[in-house]
């Protein structure tokens, strides 16, 4: 998922393909949380506060529909991706200079910038699967805090429990009506002046934080069809939907060259090995984190890799991509790389995910509370308010269908039709 945008021209290409889908078999055994129903507010002035029980239901819908795709790890990556990236391209917009339109997760994207595509196709969409989700049992509360359980729930499925945000979580946040220019604001894939553009100055984090949030590259896919950049950042298409460091490892598996010179608007880069039907790429926002690739570019990762540095009609094997100047304040982006890959000073890596799962708990909590107040942990009751507001009956969430509402299974029951949707960016 590129936490970056894409390039500011639109695509023009669309996929012609209809991709195989995912079939349920039968009646689906899936993750079904206890509620029972609750009261929904009937024209409210403000979102409900989300309760513990409310984020579990999140969890599980969005783990039954993770579960959906079987061994179809290509769709998996890109809907688990997708949902990361919609948070990320909601928190990315702050602007902490900006006191009268500052922004972040305020619920708001929009969808007709250019920068954003993918979203709006396949990600959050009428007919696509976690719109459906929302739409039907938890649009009492704001787009803003659903999309963000929404991610944890993806962090948590995909680390293997490992990374369990829960604790970290907090709501309250108001969806904003219009975001006019949001996606201007969002860091193109140039380079780390991006980076420090938008994660640094208008974000106010460490670059430590900016490192550790990149890392969400570990999942996810990118295609030339709405960013123009193709293929995943880690070494299978399996281990595309697993959330670890692997990203990081990836700085220095591999020998990395440049991809698409002749086009600057997708310019990447790629490895010397072979690549299969999902290229192993980087963007220059990703590489430019532990090479100063400013001052070298064209040139090779690892040039002691040889022969995998002349591929693609590049002769590189004698530049090598220069390292960061002592003193230089981009030493931390190539530390922060170092220390989340586990890098053992006599080769190889280590198996320690500790320290990217601490910074990036860290990170993401900073970006997705940016500039906002009254914010709470998960509440003990569905519905909670600032104020008490008159309300309805609400379905059970993730199961109850005794009120003519749709659940998961549900939404199972029609994934032959709703998981034509692939979750490109």
């Amino acid at each position: 998922v590129p936490l970056v945008s894409s390039p500011t021209s639109s695509p023009t290409r669309t996929s012609s393909a209809t991709p195989t889908l995912p079939q349920p078999t039968g009646s689906p055994t899936l993750p079904q949380p206890t509620l029972s129903p609750t009261s929904k507010p009937t024209n409210s002035p403000a979102f409900a506060f989300v309760s513990e029980q409310e984020y579990d239901a999140i969890d599980a819908d969005i783990a039954a529909l993770s579960a959906a795709f079987g061994n179809d790890n290509i769709s998996r990556a890109h809907f688990l991706g997708g949902i990361v990236r919609l948070v990320a391209h909601d928190f990315m917009d702050f602007d902490i200079t900006n006191e009268a339109i500052p922004m972040g997760s305020d619920g708001c994207i929009d969808m007709d910038h250019p920068d954003n595509s993918g979203l709006p196709q396949d990600v959050w969409c009428d007919g696509c699967p976690l719109t459906e989700v929302y739409d039907n049992n938890f649009s009492h509360i704001s787009k803003a805090d659903f999309w963000i359980a929404a991610a944890n729930a993806v962090i948590r499925i995909a680390s293997n429990n490992e990374l369990n945000l829960k604790n970290d979580y907090v709501s309250g946040r108001v969806d904003a009506e219009s975001c006019v220019d949001q996606g201007a604001r969002l860091p193109a894939a140039s380079g780390c002046d991006a980076v420090e553009g938008v994660f640094v100055e208008r974000l106010g984090l460490t670059r430590t934080d900016a490192v550790a949030l990149l890392g969400a590259h570990t999942i996810g896919r990118g295609n030339e069809d709405f960013s123009g950049h193709h293929g995943i950042w880690v070494d299978t298409e399996a281990q595309s939907v697993v959330w670890n460091k692997r990203y990081y490892e990836e700085f220095f598996r591999r020998a990395w060259i440049p991809r698409n010179r002749n086009d600057p608007a997708v310019q990447d880069w790629t490895w010397g090995g072979n690549n299969g039907d999902s290229p192993r790429f980087f963007l220059n926002t990703d590489l430019c984190l532990a090479f100063d690739i400013e001052v070298t570019f064209p040139c090779c990762s690892d040039t002691s890799q040889g022969q995998n540095c002349d591929r693609n009609g590049q002769v590189l094997r004698n530049t090598q991509c220069a390292s960061y100047p002592a003193g230089s304040p981009r030493e931390e982006f190539a530390d922060a790389v170092e220390l989340f890959a586990g890098l053992r000073a006599g080769g190889g890596f280590n198996n320690d995910n500790t320290p990217f799962f601490s910074a990036f708990a860290s990170a993401w909590g900073k970006a997705t509370t940016n500039g906002l107040g009254d914010l709470v942990p998960l509440v003990s009751s569905p519905n909670s308010f600032p104020t008490p507001l008159q309300s309805s009956s609400v379905p059970t969430f993730g199961t109850g269908t005794a009120d003519g509402s749709t659940s998961v299974c549900d939404l199972l029951d029609v994934l032959s039709v709703s998981f034509q949707y692939f979750f490109y960016y």
